[in-house]
């Protein structure tokens, strides 16, 4: 199979249209002379790209201990079952950098 390099559009198109096919993935993707392997990796990237869900986030008034002034504003993750209540001074690239080692 020869390589063809296709960018996020042309990926989202190919996967929209096997998505309509109605065929398997194996015929889809020999019809198209694309290893059915590597179209796997994609879709299930972009899928996820797409399934990542934003998590709402406001301030709220916190009373946690590990505050220095309880009756201050905080920012209050929730997720699920999880809540995870962080200052307003929190630096954003260590927030940032949480964010990543949770999600990997």
């Amino acid at each position: 199979m020869s390589r063809q390099y296709r960018n996020e559009a042309q990926w989202r198109e190919l996967i929209s249209a096997f998505e309509q096919s109605g065929q398997s993935q194996v015929e889809f993707c020999a019809e198209q002379s694309i290893s059915s392997a590597y179209f796997s990796q994609r879709r299930k990237a972009l899928l996820s790209l797409d399934g990542a869900a934003f998590i709402a986030v406001k301030p709220t008034v916190s009373h946690a201990a590990f505050m220095s002034d309880p009756g201050s504003p905080s920012l209050t993750l929730r997720y699920q079952q999880t809540e995870l209540a962080l200052p307003l001074s929190v630096e954003p690239r260590w927030l940032a950098g949480l964010i990543k080692a949770l999600s990997a």
